[in-house]
């Protein structure tokens, strides 16, 4: 059996045990549907990370030497990134800076097991620090942390972030076969089909999801082959595996930035992702009578295609300057930013409401909060003058300032 099949049928197997015996463990990895973040409507187990990090066991322990080499310290290393999402997705206790931590951790120990970093950006005013290995090694830490929580981020949806992940895994695999790197080329590949084991179980019916264990693994993994292709093939620009990344790059700058402005924590969950926003703003508006499932994997399909924009890109520049790499990020970015101020004004303009009426069940009420229809109309203030109130499910109101208007 070749590493891409044992990864993809061992990565689906584990994946669909997990949903076929939930009965068992639900009470303990069961996504309950409360929170500012969830779109569905019925536990979920989010222990799906565990099949992947499975299935990548699998195609290691079939692959030849090279490859074996390859993944072992990706393995190894992200331990403790997968261990900390676990305990996330079980005990619902383990908090954000532990599991940046644990990232971080994991991005050190790659390092210094097989000895590569990120000692180059191709920026001259950069890359006279990053010579220095210490330097390069914590600058690698915190790269590593970053794209882990990049592709946290971005699983808002059924397939979005696995999705995303193995089409990146995918590309990697390109490139590194153009550069020459069949043997990373490889390792990519059999990620790529850990990754897919899971997607087919959890798109487009959401019967599983990936959770924090897989967010941070797959992250950890796409991280690194993003190191690894620049450092053994000097050839090829570290701004090449920033393109195919852009994407959950890009988003995760963003939403620092909008916060920030905002004057608000940036960890703190919204509802004002891209992702958020077309479902509301494109998907409710083309197609609000669809199954629940079938909006929320309409979602995904422009936003896989904008992922394969700038990978698509870095597949076809592969051997042009830095310089015309750095400008097709800048062109990435500006694309984003543009989409996103289009879809955020419109939701200011023309709010719609995220959820069919009756879709959702009620929210329980709080302790000692009115129950009669009378004493709750009489508890809730009337809206300024001139204001309406915007439809149930609408997504929190957007600032003005924050788009600046």
């Amino acid at each position: 059996m070749t590493p891409l099949i044992a990864a993809l049928v061992v990565s689906f197997g584990a994946c669909l045990l997990i949903v076929l015996t939930q009965r068992w463990h639900g009470r303990f990895t069961h996504d309950l549907a409360v929170g500012v973040q969830k779109f569905h409507t019925q536990p979920v187990p989010r222990i799906g990370g565990l099949g992947i990090f499975l299935g990548l066991v699998a195609g290691w322990s079939v692959g030849p030497e090279q490859v074996h080499d390859t993944l072992e310290p990706i393995l190894l290393a992200g331990l403790p990134a997968i261990t900390a999402g676990l305990l996330e997705d079980v005990t619902k206790r383990v908090g954000v800076t532990p599991r940046l931590m644990a990232t971080m951790v994991s991005g050190l120990l790659v390092c210094l097991l097989t000895g590569h970093s990120i000692d180059r950006l191709d920026l001259p005013l950069l890359d006279p620090l990053l010579a220095h290995p210490p330097v390069a090694i914590a600058f690698t830490a915190f790269a590593v942390a970053g794209l882990a929580n990049a592709i946290n981020l971005i699983d808002g949806f059924n397939g979005l972030a696995s999705g995303t992940l193995a089409g990146c895994f995918a590309t990697f695999a390109v490139v590194a076969h153009g550069a020459g790197d069949a043997h990373l080329s490889a390792a990519a590949g059999v990620l790529a089909a850990a990754t897919l084991g899971f997607w087919l179980v959890n798109y487009p019916f959401g019967r599983l999801f990936m959770g924090d264990g897989g967010a941070y693994f797959g992250g950890f993994a796409l991280a690194w082959l993003a190191v690894l292709l620049p450092a053994r093939n000097p050839n090829v620009s570290p701004w090449e595996s920033l393109l195919v990344c852009a994407y959950p790059v890009i988003e995760t700058l963003y939403t620092v930035y909008r916060r920030v402005r905002a004057r608000q924590h940036p960890g703190q969950p919204d509802s004002r992702h891209l992702h958020s926003l077309l479902k509301t703003q494109w998907v409710m508006r083309v197609v609000p009578h669809w199954p629940r499932w079938a909006r929320h994997a309409l979602v995904c399909l422009p936003l896989w295609a904008f992922a394969a924009l700038p990978a698509g890109l870095a597949i076809a520049m592969a051997e042009s300057p830095t310089t015309h790499l750095m400008l097709a990020f800048a062109g990435v970015v500006l694309a984003y930013h543009l989409f996103y101020q289009a879809l955020a004004r419109d939701a200011v303009d023309h709010p719609v409401a995220d959820t069919m009426p009756g879709e959702l069940p009620p929210a329980p009420p709080e302790p000692g909060a009115a129950t009669s229809p009378a004493k709750r109309g009489a508890s809730r203030p009337a809206p300024p003058p001139g204001r309406r109130d915007p439809p149930p499910g609408s997504p929190p109101p957007i600032s003005g300032d924050l788009f600046g208007k």
